[in-house]
């Protein structure tokens, strides 16, 4: 026969019992809730993702061809028998890395490999231009001689085409060369020689107009 103790306690049990199963219940319903939220979460990231990666890959066509395009079109202004310029973004650790690519015949390779000098001042040139044409800043590119490994029979061309780009795209090129066909196109030109005043020797400036220099300054 159970005495009134043990029957007690055993209520007294239960009661603990039903306690912790309805801390259970309120565990399990509160844990589906954040189990439901987490995968709507990563339901939503999921689909941020794919447009994010859409848009990635929308951006990167029209970044490709933009720089490939004007690339290929300053080498086929300058050189006879051009390569074309292609750059391609490949996702390499965790993150996307351009390659840069010279093609000719069907044939491909990185332009230090298998082309001359000439050729890469000229594709050099052309790159900073069409990276700057993407978010331009400053509306001014200083060059130091930007040629000085193209041969002298393609350096008339040379000029042509950095007016050409240059009026494309409303960049103003300041180059700085001593090869007269450089400066051919150029909208004006400046040469300077170094003249000495009380032992010091300081710039001259002349404008170059026809032929006929022109004092700016001394």
């Amino acid at each position: 026969m159970i005495g009134n103790n043990e029957i007690k306690k055993l209520k007294e049990k239960l009661s603990e019992e039903k306690g912790k199963r309805d801390l259970t219940k309120n565990l399990l319903k509160k844990t589906t809730e954040e189990l439901s939220s987490s995968q709507n979460y990563i339901m939503q990231c999921q689909k941020a993702r794919i447009i994010v990666q859409t848009v990635a890959e929308e951006l990167q066509k029209k970044i490709e061809y933009q720089i490939s395009n004007l690339v290929s079109m300053a080498l086929a202004a300058v050189f006879p028998d051009p390569y074309e310029f292609k750059i391609k973004f490949v996702p390499r650790r965790n993150k996307m890395e351009a390659d840069i690519l010279f093609i000719r015949n069907g044939h491909e390779g990185r332009p230090i490999d298998i082309a001359g000098g000439g050729v890469l001042d000229v594709a050099s040139f052309a790159l900073k231009a069409a990276a700057w044409s993407i978010k331009p800043t400053n509306y001014v590119m200083i060059l130091d001689e930007p040629f000085h490994f193209l041969s002298r029979d393609l350096q008339r061309t040379c000029s042509q085409m950095v007016k050409m780009i240059s009026t494309e795209l409303g960049l103003q090129c300041i180059i700085v060369s001593h090869i007269p066909e450089i400066t051919e196109c150029a909208d004006r030109v400046f040469n300077l020689s170094p003249i000495l005043v009380s032992g010091n020797t300081i710039p001259k400036i002349h404008e170059v107009e026809g032929g006929n220099p022109k004092l700016l300054t001394e």
